[in-house]
């Protein structure tokens, strides 16, 4: 995953985001966190003024994740997987900046 600065069109940051291709990325609404889904199962946070990994996150059967997305207040994210389920976390479970 990288990160550009549209003014510039230079690449400020790649996050070492996921080991399989990933399949979906969403900015929370004041655009301090990116989350991320890929092939491999895993869902992360990422802080984009560091370009840290802030939380990891997958379901019990790790299914290869279709897409993610912030919910407008960015309390939640919402992951589709390909076993055909939608799931939903609570931010502010694990990250005070989502």
């Amino acid at each position: 995953v990288k990160l550009w600065d549209v003014r510039t069109g230079d690449c400020i940051s790649t996050l070492p985001a996921h080991s399989d291709p990933v399949t979906g990325v969403d900015l929370n609404r004041d655009g301090t966190c990116i989350v991320s889904g890929s092939h491999d199962g895993l869902i992360r946070i990422w802080d984009t003024a560091t370009a840290e990994c802030l939380k990891t996150i997958y379901a019990q059967s790790n299914p290869p994740v279709s897409m993610v997305r912030y919910s407008p207040n960015g309390k939640y994210v919402l992951a589709g997987t390909l076993d055909g389920k939608l799931r939903l976390w609570q931010t502010t479970a694990f990250n005070n900046n989502a």
